[in-house]
């Protein structure tokens, strides 16, 4: 009862929001009326954040998941989210204090010092205090009850996008799709164990790697609402001016592109948030911080992706183009030559002026703006991905005008193209392949017992799945249907010859009634069947 309380009044302060905001058209197409109509100067896009700026935490995750997903909506609508700040006003420690008495108990008997308020976020909140050995920690904490709030906002969400779906595809967006992409990913952000788990893998990858730092996890003190690590007393990388009396900045920048080339093409598992607030430098090493947003690779992709920046610094826009597609979706009814002519021709406008010129996020603006146009998209990771890249350079341009990424990556990237396509690499690839062939080798025999013994038993089952024949369904439907009909006429045709012929009562001036009626009704099927056939 008290969750459909909760449910009817959130929808009505969402559909006031709307209104307000200059969407009455969608809150009418949800059959009910909008008491005021609300007109404003701001385009389209800035109303949609304006509006999720009102709308809560909630919609604030759903914008930033959406503005790193220019394949779900319209370039535009991605780029104005981008704006969106996950800053809120935090809630008095007493409050967050429950999490903390839930998941310890006397959790006083862990932490020794006041907790102080480090950052406030739409879920969650992240203090610094002591232990009573005397490490200082930073312990994020879950709000209480932040996840009944998502989820009941979530249930709403899907019954609004189911019934403004037809409303939104004008603009392009699908918002069942949407919001189904959302529930993944905010439940993942909701278990501080994924978080652990992503930072545990990052610090594996990097055990060996001197210049990089990882927060140690105190896994006794860390559970699924609250997440307790090492504080680590950097500089953050934004504060150009602190690094600058201890380091030089250009050689932070050039070590901070190598181990996001590092994270991407060798161990295929990335930080995808490295925004100038989860990156600081801790004696003379980089420190992530935040480990809610990673992505992964394949293989496959990750070698396409090589090739791809390879062919990209070394001036070579029809076979960077060529990996462009590699790494997209692409349906059979594409027009394959004229999307890689087009995106070669993108490609060519920015590498024929100097690396160090190129600004890497409009480039990617505009190849995904042609790939739209083709409806070809990116798979989910490597937005991910591309953002990644375009958020670093940024950060780089900051310590270093000279800073470009593509510059940075290309003797990493033309070091480890060598090393994957080296005679040795190869041959290892060889030797897989021939571990795959005799595995099919050792398993046919049995494979192909089991097929012979469901023929014998008529048990063996093929699916078959026709396509492009549906047209000939139709004109063989319509076909079987007038024929039914013509068989039909005829039938009441004879049939009424006979009874005129018998002189069957009752009779009208000696001639039978119903076979009047039979050549009447006949005669108006006749004309049915003539109309459609000549509609047709």
């Amino acid at each position: 009862m008290k969750n459909s309380i909760y449910e009817l009044k959130r929808t009505k302060e969402i559909i006031f929001i709307l209104a307000k905001n200059g969407f009455g058209g969608i809150v009418e197409a949800l059959g009910i009326p909008v008491p005021f109509k609300k007109e404003s100067n701001l385009s389209k896009s800035e109303r949609i954040r304006k509006t999720i700026e009102e709308l809560g935490p909630t919609f604030i995750k759903l914008a930033q998941l959406l503005s790193l997903r220019p394949d779900l909506i319209p370039l535009e609508l991605a780029k104005e989210l981008e704006k969106l700040q996950d800053k809120v006003k935090p809630l008095p420690f007493k409050e967050m204090e429950k999490v903390l008495i839930d998941e310890f108990g006397d959790y006083k008997r862990y932490f020794k010092g006041d907790f102080e308020l480090l950052a406030s976020a739409s879920i969650g909140q992240v203090y610094k205090t002591t232990l009573f050995n005397g490490d200082k920690v930073a312990v994020k904490i879950l709000k209480p009850k932040i996840e009944e709030i998502i989820y009941a906002d979530i249930f709403i969400l899907e019954r609004l996008a189911k019934l403004v779906r037809e409303r939104l595809l004008v603009y392009g967006i699908d918002s069942v799709k949407i919001i189904e992409e959302f529930a993944k990913s905010i439940k993942k952000e909701l278990d501080f164990n994924i978080e652990s788990l992503n930072l545990k893998r990052f610090k594996t990858n990097f055990k060996n790697n001197s210049k990089v730092k990882v927060p140690k996890i105190y896994e006794n003190l860390s559970t699924s609402k609250i997440l307790t690590l090492e504080f680590i007393n950097g500089i953050k990388i934004s504060n150009k001016e602190e690094l600058s009396k201890l380091y030089n900045v250009k050689e932070i920048a050039k070590i901070g592109v190598e181990l996001v080339a590092e994270q991407i093409f060798v161990h295929r598992f990335f930080h995808a948030d490295p925004h100038p607030g989860n990156l600081m430098v801790y004696k003379g090493k980089i420190v992530f911080l935040d480990f809610g947003i990673v992505g992964t690779i394949s293989r496959e992709d990750r070698n396409s992706l090589l090739k791809l920046v390879y062919y990209v610094a070394h001036k070579d826009e029809e076979k960077a183009s060529e990996y462009v597609l590699r790494l997209s979706r692409i349906s059979d009814d594409n027009d394959i030559e004229m999307l890689k002519k087009e995106t070669a021709d993108i490609i060519s406008t920015y590498l024929y002026q100097p690396l160090k010129n190129i600004n890497l996020q409009k480039f990617f603006d505009d190849l995904i703006r042609v790939m739209k146009k083709y409806k070809v998209y990116f798979k989910e990771d490597q937005y991910l991905l591309a953002k990644t890249i375009v958020t670093y350079e940024g950060v780089g341009k900051n310590l270093d005008p000279e800073f470009n990424v593509i510059e940075a990556l290309k003797p990493y990237v033309t070091k480890l193209v060598k090393k994957i396509y080296s005679p040795k690499a190869i041959f290892k690839e060889f030797g897989d392949y021939n571990q795959n062939l005799i595995e099919f080798f050792l398993h046919f025999p049995n494979d192909f017992y089991e097929i012979i013994k469901k023929i014998k038993n008529g048990k063996l089952k093929i699916e078959f799945e026709h396509v492009g024949l549906e047209e000939f369904e139709d004109v063989i439907k319509t076909a079987s249907h007038r024929l039914s009909l013509a068989i039909i006429i005829a039938s009441i045709l004879i049939g009424s010859s006979m009874l005129l012929s018998s002189h069957i009562p009752p009779l009208f001036y000696n001639v039978s009634l119903f076979g009047i009626i039979g050549y009447v009704f006949a005669f108006v099927l006749a004309i049915v069947l003539i109309f459609k056939s000549w509609r047709d």
